[in-house]
């Protein structure tokens, strides 16, 4: 019996070459693949997001505790207990140490937190935001973060949740901050049981 024998490209071609039901396949398999870690990577990224606020929440906390330390009063000049908000206050200006604010003549730099993504475009995402006398700061979503300081001293403020885990009308202590988390619509707000908070 007679064996035939092939030129060695034409083997060579025949063993490397994928067929088209390998090719679907591998295909199929990439794509379930794909489909699975989206959503398991946006689950992820939102935790990231969450626990971004949660340590920014209490850095703004620290870096007006250290403010008071430094200079013997909170950073606002009035008399009764405020509500300020890292977008439209200069709270955050006072914080990072800008040069000729009286409300930190000394220009000691209490936070000094990353830069925001997307500053440029308008759009400002986790982090400060602005130049000179005009720092800001947004949250992981874009949105401010609130905080309310004793400026009467008595050490007590207003809970912004009054109805919520405490249940008390006033909190006892000189400073809380708290981000509204992640807006369920677009300009909308939060539920208090969302948001992330210093108390």
């Amino acid at each position: 019996m007679r064996s035939r024998s092939y030129p060695p490209r034409l083997i060579r071609h025949r063993l490397s070459a994928f067929t088209l039901i390998e090719l679907l396949i591998v295909i199929v398999i990439i794509a379930i693949l794909a489909a699975v870690a989206f959503p398991v990577y946006g689950m992820v990224m939102e935790v990231v997001r969450k626990t971004e606020a949660e340590k920014d929440v209490q850095d703004i906390k620290a870096a007006i505790s250290s403010y008071h330390l430094e200079y013997g009063r909170f950073p606002y000049g009035g008399e009764q207990d405020v509500e300020l908000n890292t977008e439209d206050d200069d709270i955050m200006s006072v914080l990072a140490g800008v040069e000729g604010n009286p409300l930190n003549n000394r220009g000691k730099v209490f936070y000094q937190g990353k830069r925001a993504k997307s500053a440029r475009e308008g759009n400002p995402i986790g982090g400060t935001y602005g130049e000179g006398d005009s720092i800001r700061m947004a949250d992981p979503w874009g949105q401010p973060y609130y905080i309310i300081i004793d400026a009467n001293y008595d050490n007590k403020v207003q809970n912004p949740d009054p109805g919520g885990g405490t249940g008390e009308v006033e909190l006892r202590q000189p400073i809380v901050v708290w981000s509204k988390g992640k807006p369920i619509k677009k300009g909308t707000d939060n539920g208090p049981k969302d948001w992330h908070t210093s108390w």
